[in-house]
C-alpha cells in the first residue's frame, strides 16, 4: 500500500486496510490524552493540559471505533496513547512508523521524546533507539520561606532589556553565561544540552520563555568583594506553568546552601501566583539530593529521545 505525502490540507491518512488517523479538534483529543497517556504521569501532572492548539494531534481508527491517538508530523511522534480495551498497540505503532517514514526528510533523524516507561520498549521493539540520559519532572508546592543571605553575598533579577527589533536579552547575558559554563562544564547536563563551548550557554532564547513574575523569582548572586557573578536560578514557563530552567553555582561556592536559598526565594516569590514549582532533571544528577530535600516530589522517569538515525529509514 502506498502512503500518501503529510499535507496541512490533508485531514485523514489510511495506515493499512484495517487502520486509519484522522486529523482531531486539539481541544478534545487534549481531554482524552489527558486520561489515556499514562496514569501516573498524569496524576503527577494534575493540572496539566496536553490540549495546545498544533495541527498535528490525530485520532486513531480501526474501521469506525476510535481506539486511540497520537501527535505527528515529518520527523516527530509523540504522545501516542491508546484506549481500552484495545490491545494491538505494536502493530500500530509500526504502522505509525511506516507512515512517519514516507513523511520525513531522510536527512534528519525520526525522533519521539519524553517517553514514558510504560512505551520504552514498544518503541524500541519499532526500531527506535533510545538516547543514553533519562530524566524525570520534580515538583513541590509553592510556599513562604524567611531567607537570610549571608553578608558576603548580594543578590538581585536578571534585568530583560529590548532592542528597536523587539529582540529580549538579559542585561547581563555574557556574566549569566560565564556563570553557567562555570558551573556545567564537562558535566553530564551540558553534554544533554549539547552545550560544550562558553557561547553555548549564552542565554538567548530564555527571556522569551518567562514572564514578570517568574524573571522576580530569578535569581543572581553575586560574591561582594570580588563583583564575580557566583550563581544563578532561572525560571521560564512550562505549558503556562512555572519551572526551573537553571540552577548553577560555581564549584567554589557549593556547599554554602546558594543553591538551596536560590530555590526558596523562587518558591516565596511565586506562591500567589502558581500552585507548584517544577523542574525537570536527568537521572543520577548530583542536584537530585538537594531537590529532594526541598521537598520536591519524582514523577516518572522518561527516556528524553528515542530516534530513527537519519539516512537509516
Amino acid at each position: 500500500m502506498k502512503n500518501t505525502g503529510w499535507s496541512v490540507d490533508i485531514h485523514d491518512y489510511a495506515l493499512s486496510s484495517e487502520y486509519a488517523i484522522q486529523l482531531a479538534d486539539p481541544e478534545e483529543w487534549g481531554k482524552y490524552c489527558s486520561v489515556y497517556y499514562n496514569m501516573r504521569y498524569i496524576g503527577f501532572f494534575r493540572e496539566e493540559g496536553f490540549n495546545a492548539s498544533l495541527r498535528n494531534a490525530y485520532w486513531i481508527y480501526k474501521g469506525e471505533s476510535k481506539v486511540g491517538g497520537v501527535r505527528i508530523a515529518p520527523n516527530v511522534m509523540y504522545h501516542l496513547f491508546y484506549i481500552p480495551p484495545f490491545q494491538d498497540s505494536f502493530e500500530v505503532l509500526k504502522l505509525l512508523k511506516q507512515l512517519l517514514m514516507s513523511w520525513s526528510d531522510r536527512t534528519k533523524p525520526i525522533k519521539t521524546y519524553e517517553i514514558l516507561s510504560d512505551q520504552v520498549d514498544l518503541y524500541a521493539r519499532a526500531g527506535f533507539w533510545p538516547d543514553e540520559f533519562r530524566c524525570r519532572w520534580m515538583q513541590r508546592p509553592t510556599e513562604q520561606y524567611n531567607i537570610v543571605w549571608d553578608h558576603n553575598y548580594s543578590i538581585e533579577s536578571p534585568q530583560i532589556i529590548g532592542n528597536q527589533q523587539g529582540a529580549k536579552k538579559f542585561s547581563k547575558e555574557d556574566e549569566i553565561a560565564d556563570c553557567d559554563f562555570n558551573s556545567f562544564e564537562g558535566s553530564l547536563e551540558a553534554v544533554r544540552r549539547k552545550k560544550f563551548l562558553l557561547e553555548d550557554f549564552v542565554p538567548h532564547e530564555d527571556p522569551n520563555y518567562t514572564n514578570e513574575i517568574l524573571n522576580q523569582a530569578s535569581t543572581l548572586v553575586y560574591d561582594q568583594e570580588t563583583g564575580q557573578l557566583i550563581a544563578n536560578c532561572r525560571l521560564c514557563l512550562q505549558d503556562n506553568q512555572a519551572a526551573v530552567y537553571s540552577v548553577g553555582v560555581i564549584p567554589a561556592y557549593r556547599g554554602k546552601g546558594i543553591a538551596t536559598r536560590m530555590l526558596q526565594r523562587a518558591l516565596t516569590v511565586i506562591k500567589d501566583h502558581y500552585p507548584v514549582l517544577r523542574l525537570y532533571v536527568m537521572e543520577g544528577n548530583d542536584a537530585e539530593s538537594l531537590y529532594y530535600n526541598l521537598g520536591f516530589v519524582q514523577g516518572e522517569l522518561e527516556v528524553q529521545t528515542m530516534y530513527i538515525p537519519a539516512n537509516e529509514f
